[in-house]
């Protein structure tokens, strides 16, 4: 098994993949409850009962206006937050020009962009960050190096 970089891991939000991303994350977590009694072995160990699961996005950019409306720019970020949309998101890994080659195995889901915080610091690169919250299952999809924008 290789070491993977992290530029060949990508978020596709609407099918086109986030210009200029400097990083991103995606999270899962199961939630438990805690369903020990006075039953249970020694009384000492907590039993945990799956009550659910969640899972969000997060994706660090560079500020741009993507003239060639392959990527999302940090001006359509903002936007997502403001019309309060429910987007497709896709984490997969890449190859190809600009590594926007979908290849391997996908994870895909739909899921809310609720958060985007836009930097602009004297004399510094403009950027932003976005945070999207899963809203249904994250599915496990197998590719054959299918390219996620044409």
């Amino acid at each position: 098994m290789g070491i993977i970089k992290g530029q060949h891991l990508r978020i596709t939000i609407g099918g086109k993949y986030v210009a200029f991303s400097t990083s991103c994350t995606v999270h899962v977590s199961n939630s438990l409850e805690d369903s020990s009694t006075k039953d249970t072995t020694d009384g000492m160990w907590a039993q945990q009962s799956l009550v659910g699961k969640s899972w969000d996005i997060s994706v660090d950019a560079l500020y741009s206006v993507d003239n060639d409306q392959t990527g999302i720019s940090g001006q359509q970020a903002l936007d997502l937050v403001l019309a309060n949309a429910e987007v497709n998101i896709e984490f997969t890994g890449t190859s190809g020009e600009k590594n926007r080659v979908a290849d391997g195995v996908k994870y895909a889901g739909t899921a809310f962009v609720n958060d985007v915080q836009l930097t602009a610091g004297n004399r510094e690169n403009a950027s932003y960050s976005l945070q999207a919250t899963g809203t249904g299952a994250l599915a496990k999809v197998t590719t054959q190096n299918a390219p996620s924008n044409p």
